[in-house]
């Protein structure tokens, strides 16, 4: 089996990791998001004045500030967490990459500082009302917390305005605070893929030499995004866009060899989780091949009724269901670019 099989391999098994480390960030950043909720529900059982008076303008802007200060603490701890995660992913792609290349290469290992700097500095490409966003990590998390501040002081401003009692605000700020811990868990997990991500393309350009592109590699199963599905075990160029490319998007990508500098390693697999729960299956295994042979119902659970059937009888492949920006098309939309698909399918 080619190198590529077992780094294949390596990178599915790592990304279980990088989820496991994000999660453990996201507990630092959630004590952030409890203090923020908890300094609020004070200034509100302390006793805020009249709604509308000039001292209680004051006290909710001296609430904001004490938020806005609590906010800037948890970026400041985020981006020390994931600059030193940088460091250490850098690392590990350079390791990987020496475990599959011929005895006469020395992989490059890229300075762990320029690394993060280029980690926290390189915009994350991500869905936003208005088409893409390009946002830093620095960016993305001053975003967090200047909404989170207003969210909270929104809601104080909104039962203090009618009349709401201090247990009916407090009730307000508690059941916001799920729905803070839920907001930043995206935020979280999409920066530490951005974070993992760029440190691999960082190794990749200290390796260039020895490599040919890389090759994307999606999660096996069902909550992966249609276009990660239909985008899995394809190689690209360097120049190509790099993961994430969604909130929640947990893609990676490894190095393609050039074939002078490959050598064989005995067999490789990759996780999948199907109905019946995780299975091992060739790392060769594309995301629509994977798919193709689990149960009908699986199916039509991960694509829906109408695209299973242009899957399974009107023999589209995935990559047909998105367009070229990675949005999935819409039915009426598809109709029109594969007719003929439709027919086959019954639909």
């Amino acid at each position: 089996m080619s190198s590529e099989g077992y780094l294949a391999d390596a990178a599915t098994r790592h990304q279980v990791y990088v989820q496991r480390y994000a999660a453990g960030n996201l507990k630092r950043v959630a004590k952030f998001i409890t203090k923020a909720i908890n300094t609020a529900k004070a200034a509100v059982r302390g006793g805020l004045s009249a709604y509308g008076t000039r001292r209680y303008g004051s006290e909710i802007d001296a609430l904001q500030r004490d938020l806005q200060g609590i906010y800037s603490d948890m970026k400041g701890q985020a981006m020390l967490d994931l600059g030193e995660f940088a460091g250490y992913e850098a690392a590990f792609s350079a390791r990987m990459l020496g475990q599959v290349v011929t005895a006469v290469v020395q992989t490059q290992v890229p300075a762990a500082d320029l690394v993060a700097a280029a980690a926290l500095a390189d915009p994350m490409l991500l869905e936003a009302r208005a088409g893409v966003q390009r946002i830093s990590i620095a960016g993305a998390l001053d975003q967090f917390g200047t909404a989170k501040s207003a969210q909270i002081v929104g809601e104080i401003q909104i039962g203090s305005a009618l009349g709401e009692t201090s247990q009916q605000i407090t009730r307000r700020l508690t059941s916001m605070h799920q729905l803070q811990q839920d907001q930043a868990s995206a935020l979280v997990r999409t920066m530490t893929n951005h974070v993992a991500s760029t440190a691999r393309a960082e190794t990749f350009k200290a390796n260039d030499d020895i490599l040919a592109g890389k090759r994307r590699i999606a999660t096996l199963d069902g909550r992966t995004s249609p276009f990660c599905r239909s985008i899995d075990n394809t190689v690209v160029p360097f120049s190509a866009p790099s993961p994430p490319f969604h909130w929640n998007c947990r893609t990676s990508e490894i190095p393609v060899l050039k074939p002078e500098f490959e050598r064989e390693i005995p067999g490789s697999v990759r996780p999948a989780v199907g109905p019946d729960g995780a299975e091992q299956v060739s790392s060769k295994t594309t995301y629509q091949q994977w798919l193709a042979r689990q149960p009908a119902a699986f199916q039509i659970d991960v694509l829906g009724p109408a695209r299973y059937k242009l899957f399974s009888k009107g023999e589209l492949t995935l990559d047909k269901f998105v367009d070229q920006n990675g949005k999935q098309i819409t039915l009426d939309e598809l109709k029109q670019l594969e007719p003929r698909a439709f027919e086959r399918a019954g639909l």
